[in-house]
């Protein structure tokens, strides 16, 4: 198993639980009254540009802050 350090832990469960959040969100879109309706809960109808916009933050932190972060280390320490 990977050894990883606790802040990579707790960011990857944050991360995974609002990727879970921003697929909730965009199957539970209404295009017709642009609101959230809880109840109904459809995967055959997915907004997917919802989840991507939702999901925004996962995707700047895991492929663009944390690459950036681990180019940085490497650099310094050539």
């Amino acid at each position: 198993m990977i050894e990883l350090s606790l802040k990579t832990r707790v960011s990857f469960y944050l991360s995974g639980g609002w990727l879970l959040f921003s697929f909730f969100i965009a199957t539970t879109y209404s295009k017709l009254n642009n609101q959230i309706i809880v109840g109904w809960f459809d995967l055959y109808n997915v907004y997917w540009h919802i989840f991507f916009i939702v999901g925004t933050p996962v995707w700047l932190y895991w492929f663009g802050i944390k690459p950036y972060r681990l180019i940085k280390k490497i650099r310094q320490k050539n």
